[in-house]
């Protein structure tokens, strides 16, 4: 029953995101969205799709204009749009709106990626350090503690995901997981992608309904490594004519790594989380957006 499905019910409207693109916008019944919090693997996942689609094993097969971020605010949405819908090969688009922002096909693959919480504002400080800009460098003062309270304590805001904080980014995993029974609406984890690639990339495989052969289900994860990735990155920087916003955009994949917190929060500011995290998520879920694979939605 249509009234079942997930409906389109918000507009997301700030510096980063804008929504008003989906009203118009087609949606093929092959399409993949890779719907995901910032720094939660989206690229990764990304990367991941584009090789399955091309049946290739390099990460250089991913490109954001190829691959792109349809409800950007700072980029021209009807111009995204225009060349997705002039693509004749299967289609995957990137998205970090909440899933009552978009618009749901019952045809469309919904790929969600989340990542233990802490880890999420740590990467986001470092990704924000290497901007160029420094229009988000106010919600990441010096002291750490201090921003981990904003992250921690900041109501979420009309602008989704990109005002950074815990309540934002819960509101996303909701807004999908309420949704989880649906065949097309799939979860994966950033924990999960780390601990076993191979795995993941033949998820994601059976997911699309992509035959591919072990081989290259290994090839593909090789090629999806961390490290690979940033050695691509290095390649594209010596590209003439590359710019970035970034000033190492090679550092856009750090690691890869979990508990990047780690002696750098005191027992208190874990605590506060514990506490903040119990206000906004039952055990279950608390236990799947930090570990993955511990309690699986599907």
């Amino acid at each position: 029953m249509k009234d079942d499905l997930p409906q389109k019910t918000t507009d997301y409207v700030g510096e980063v995101t804008n929504t008003d693109i989906w009203s118009g916008f087609e949606i093929r019944p092959d399409d993949i969205f890779v719907c995901t919090p910032p720094k939660c693997g989206t690229t990764w996942t990304q990367t991941l799709v584009r090789m399955l689609i091309t049946q290739t094993a390099d990460p250089g097969v991913y490109d954001n204009k190829i691959s792109p971020w349809l409800d950007c605010g700072f980029r021209d949405r009807e111009e995204q749009a225009k060349t997705l819908n002039a693509q004749s090969h299967r289609r995957c688009i990137k998205t970090h709106t909440p899933l009552d922002g978009i618009t749901f096909s019952p045809d469309a693959q919904y790929l969600v990626v989340h990542r233990h919480p802490v880890d999420v504002h740590f990467s986001m400080r470092r990704h924000v350090e290497n901007m160029k800009d420094d229009w988000l460098d106010h919600l990441f003062p010096e002291d750490l503690s201090e921003a981990f309270a904003m992250f921690l304590d900041r109501p979420a805001s009309s602008k989704g995901t990109e005002d950074l904080t815990l309540g934002s980014f819960i509101h996303h995993f909701r807004s999908f997981w309420t949704f989880r029974e649906l065949p097309n609406i799939h979860f994966l984890h950033y924990a999960e992608l780390s601990r076993d690639l191979p795995g993941q990339v033949s998820c994601l495989a059976n997911i699309m309904d992509t035959e591919i052969s072990p081989q290259l289900i290994n090839d593909i994860a090789e090629a999806g490594s961390f490290g690979s990735m940033k050695n691509n990155a290095q390649r594209l920087e010596q590209t003439p004519g590359f710019t970035s916003g970034f000033h190492d955009f090679a550092q856009f994949f750090s690691s890869g790594t979990s508990n990047k917190w780690e002696g750098k929060l005191t027992s208190d500011d874990m605590a506060r989380y514990a506490a903040r995290m119990s206000e906004l998520v039952s055990p279950e879920e608390r236990l799947w957006l930090e570990r993955g694979l511990a309690s699986s939605p599907r």
